[in-house]
Order: structure tokens, then C-alpha cells, then sequence
């Protein structure tokens, strides 16, 4: 699992930072937290693959977090994608792509699905792409889990900024243990797709005979998921720290150093030290600070120094960053 840093910034691109976006690289899968502007360029220099099962989440309707967005879309069509795309997001986020289709014909030929998260009912609303000018299905959402696959969901909460905005959480599902090869071998199941299903951590039948892997100590005892918390642009918030209990990695905006706590009270945008204080609060193991001000260009080390003394497992976002989860 690899988080790399697609851009840093925070309202205005600079030289070294693109505007607001954070990959998530999960075995076949693309998972990307906003889509500031040229995120395409982005994900050329950081290697990644355009037609790959992808899932967008954009956190609030400002322009440095979403209008990377329909390029990128354009940029599908027109590699022929094939593989499936889901983008979620508040109300109103298909009227925003639809609005695209009409005045600049973006076309997504592709499995594409736009869920909008209607936090006031409590649902999620599935669009099928752009085709389908009402939604297709709605669900209510449980405990603000807004996807839950085989071996991850993904958690919303509302945060604090100047328009609504959401957090994400990335909650990965306990893993199967270290698989031991030789224990396999001695109650003589054939290496193939037996021994892939054990190492998921699936139940077999051989000859015959149910073998629990785990039982048969074939695999060790399941292993914690891993945690990544995303803040989008937000206040310090209790229904941030509440959503990233015990993560593993939490990505926060530091937008103003702690000199400029008035201004980032009045912008509704966190200094550094807040990121370190929610960090602190739910217990993350690791911090990165993004979302930067232009104002600190050259000496944005300033809002490392400032995290790192309440919070020292902080490392300041730089563009293609890359940090892998083992």
C-alpha cells in the first residue's frame, strides 16, 4: 500500500506544488482524495496507471480540490478506458459532471459511476455515469460507511470549513496471517489455487476434509487492517477525530503556520500545530501535513518544525512523495 502525494498545495499552484491531491495505491486498485488542477500530469510523474479500478473522493466544491476533475475524465475517454471508475462526493456532484456533458461534451464511455452523499438524509445517490439524469438506487448509509467491499470500506464525516465539506477514511478489513508453506506441504494440499484460497484466509475442502487454515496453522493469526484518514479543508474538528480513530496515517491540511491561527480561524483552515493536536487526539501513528500556502514558498519548514513539537512522527507533504504502508 503506497499514499503518494499528488499535489500540496492550497489555493494556488506553485513551482513545486500542485494543487490538492493524495493517491492511494491498493493492490489493483487507485483510490485518489480530490482532484486539484493538471492531476493528470501528476499521475504521469508519479508513475501510475490511467486504466486502473479507480475511486475518487472529493472532499468540497472549491476549485483547487475538484476541477482536475473532468480532464481527467476527458483523459479516460480518450485512452479508451475499460476499467470501472466510481466518483464520490456532496449533492450536487453529478449536476457538476452533467453540466460538462452538455456545454463541453465529456463523453465517459466506460463503467463509471457518480455516488453523491446526501448527508441531511442520511443516503448515498448512485448515478449510472451521466446517462441516468435521476439516480438509479439509493441506500442509506450505517454508520457512515459510504463503501464496504471485501477488503476495505471507507468512512465520510462532515468537517469544519467555509462550505460543507467531507473527511474520508480508508478502513482496511482485518488481513490473513503469514502463510507457511511447509506446514501446507506436510498435510499434503498441492501448491495451486488451494493454497491462494488459504492464504486468504478461506476454509478448503481437500480429499474430502475441511481445512481451516488458521486451525491447521497453514497461516498465522489475521493481521489489523491499516487506517488512512483524509482531512479535506476543515477547522479542528471532534467528527474528524471521531472518524480517524487509531489510523495509521493521518493526512491533514496546515494551511497558515501557528502565527496565523486568527487568519486560518476566519478561512476556516487548520494551522500546523492544530494538525498535530488532532493527530495527538485520535491517536494516529503517523502525520502528513499538506493543503501548504503559497505564502510559505520557500520556508515551509516553518510548519513542520511547529507539528513536530506536539506531534513528532510528522513529515511536511512534498509533490510525488511517496510513503509505503508494510
Amino acid at each position: 500500500m503506497d499514499i503518494i502525494i499528488l499535489g500540496s498545495a492550497a489555493a494556488i499552484p506553485m513551482k513545486e506544488r500542485n494543487l490538492s491531491s493524495t493517491a492511494l495505491r491498493y493492490h489493483n486498485e487507485l483510490i485518489l482524495f480530490d482532484c486539484g488542477e493538471d492531476v493528470q500530469r501528476r499521475i504521469i510523474d508519479a508513475g501510475l496507471k490511467f486504466n486502473k479500478p479507480t475511486k475518487i473522493l472529493i472532499s468540497h466544491f472549491h476549485g483547487d480540490h475538484i476541477i482536475g476533475l473532468p480532464g481527467l475524465l476527458f483523459r479516460f475517454g480518450l485512452i479508451h478506458r475499460d476499467a470501472p471508475l466510481t466518483i464520490y462526493g456532496p449533492r450536487n456532484l453529478f449536476l457538476y459532471l452533467y453540466l460538462h456533458k452538455k456545454v463541453l461534451g465529456l463523453k465517459a464511455d466506460y463503467p463509471f459511476k457518480i455516488i453523491e452523499i446526501d448527508h441531511i438524509n442520511n443516503k448515498i445517490l448512485e448515478y449510472d455515469g451521466l446517462d441516468s439524469e435521476s439516480p438509479i438506487n439509493e441506500e442509506n448509509i450505517e454508520n457512515n460507511i459510504i463503501f464496504n467491499g471485501k477488503r476495505y470500506l471507507m468512512k465520510f464525516t462532515i468537517v469544519e470549513h467555509s462550505v460543507l465539506s467531507f473527511a474520508y477514511s480508508f478502513i482496511e478489513k482485518p488481513r490473513s496471517g503469514k502463510f507457511n508453506p511447509e506446514r501446507a506441504l506436510e498435510l499434503k494440499i498441492p501448491e495451486g489455487r488451494l493454497w491462494k484460497r488459504m492464504q486468504e484466509g478461506q476454509t478448503i475442502e481437500y480429499k474430502g476434509r475441511k481445512i481451516d487454515p488458521e486451525k491447521e496453522k497453514i497461516v498465522g493469526s489475521k493481521l489489523p487492517g491499516r487506517k488512512i484518514t483524509y482531512s479535506g479543508d476543515t477547522l479542528p474538528s471532534n467528527n474528524l477525530i471521531m472518524l480517524g480513530k487509531g489510523s495509521d496515517v493521518l493526512i491533514h491540511e496546515a494551511t497558515f503556520s501557528d502565527e496565523l491561527k486568527e487568519l486560518a480561524e476566519e478561512k476556516k483552515h487548520s494551522t500546523s500545530a492544530d494538525a498535530a493536536k488532532i493527530a495527538l487526539k485520535m491517536n494516529a501513528k503517523k502525520l502528513i501535513l499538506t493543503h501548504i500556502s503559497s505564502r510559505y514558498q520557500e520556508d515551509a519548514i516553518v510548519l513542520l518544525e511547529e507539528a513536530k513539537k506536539l506531534f513528532p512522527n510528522t513529515i511536511l507533504a512534498e509533490d510525488l512523495m511517496k510513503i509505503t504502508l508494510k
